[in-house]
């Protein structure tokens, strides 16, 4: 069942309208007494009546993942899930590819909506299906994890984001290169996340932050056409008019940012045969470990949230709870590291 007429008339009733004036005043509405689904009617009817973006945060992932698919149904143009590993960001490990992926996915749609719409205000709406959509609007859930700093500034990932229009003239040489810079595998044939390929004057790619691979058809230095195409068949698919490239992990945003003292900083901290891959320009597992040397203030996703956004924190005592033993865990590592050259506990 869709809500969207219901969304569309909470929207015009005067107790959203009083509400909202009550969170334009206060900065903060505190709700009780209400179950999971009127928690996602009033939010999203506050947020669309007021043109503005939503994030909801949760206590688990198994609640985020219930709030996103209910409000895949309330009359949003996208909604994101915004996968969060209960890891510390101290461990010498990464988190699995999908989860970065997924990371990537929310972060490049947020960077790319904030550089089109600076100063967003009431967005125009657009019919699809015969249902109302508000263009530009996403809504985001995410757990606690995603509060935390763990992510490169924003002006740092946002250098690494590569977007390319049709009909723009580029050097194939530099495609090249971009790709190399991004992360991204040359293979003989694109089948999985993070791949790329050459046949003349077409290049296939596969975003990480996208479901599906892109086909680019050049002639000459100039873009003629993209299109989806499917991975299993390799038939093209629809037509696009842009494609937004990110970098196929965090390494290489936070490993080329550092400087020479911050480098011999990290070398502190690694394993031998860790040294021997610095040393030879290779990735380093866990290279988030490093944020807070690289960074003197590393990013939380709130760092890429438009200044509007209606933040929604569900069941505020389990999220803090939930967040309590996220820092604990957290600083156990951070004590593990030589204080003399381990990154602030206050950058936790």
């Amino acid at each position: 069942m869709a809500f969207s007429s219901i969304i569309r008339t909470l929207e015009r009733s005067p107790l959203t309208g009083e509400l909202l004036s009550k969170l334009n005043r206060q900065s903060f509405l505190h709700l009780n007494g209400i179950a999971r689904l009127p928690k996602g009617l009033v939010s999203s009817a506050i947020a669309q009546a007021a043109g503005r973006n939503l994030l909801v945060i949760c206590a688990t992932l198994e609640e985020a993942s219930r709030w996103a698919v209910q409000l895949e149904a309330m009359n949003w143009q996208t909604v994101h899930f915004y996968p969060t590993s209960e890891a510390s960001p101290y461990e010498p490990f990464d988190p699995e590819s999908e989860m970065t992926w997924g990371q990537l996915q929310v972060l490049a749609d947020l960077v790319i909506d904030h550089s089109a719409n600076p100063d967003q205000g009431n967005p125009q709406t657009s019919t699809d299906n015969g249902q109302t959509k508000h263009n530009g609007q996403l809504a985001i859930v995410a757990t606690h994890a995603a509060l935390q700093p763990h992510l490169p500034p924003v002006a740092a990932f946002a250098s690494y984001c590569l977007t390319i229009n049709r009909g723009v003239s580029w050097d194939m040489k530099e495609i090249d290169k971009q790709l190399a810079r991004l992360g991204y595998d040359r293979v003989p044939l694109v089948e999985m996340e993070g791949q790329w390929s050459r046949r003349g004057d077409i290049v296939d790619i596969f975003p990480v932050a996208a479901e599906l691979p892109v086909r680019l058809e050049w002639f000459g230095d100039e873009l003629e056409q993209l299109r989806e195409f499917d991975p299993a068949t390799q038939r093209s698919l629809d037509k696009i008019e842009q494609l937004v490239l990110t970098p196929t992990d965090f390494s290489p945003i936070i490993t080329d940012a550092l400087s020479d003292t911050q480098a011999q900083q990290v070398q502190i901290h690694l394993q031998e045969e860790e040294q021997a891959l610095w040393q030879a320009g290779g990735h380093l597992e866990g290279s988030r470990r490093f944020l807070g040397i690289t960074f003197d203030k590393p990013a939380s996703l709130l760092d890429y949230l438009p200044e509007n956004t209606v933040i929604a924190i569900d069941e505020p005592e389990q999220c803090r709870a939930h967040c309590d033993r996220w820092v604990e865990h957290a600083q156990d590592h951070l004590e593990t590291l030589s204080p003399s050259s381990s990154p602030s506990a206050s950058s936790i």
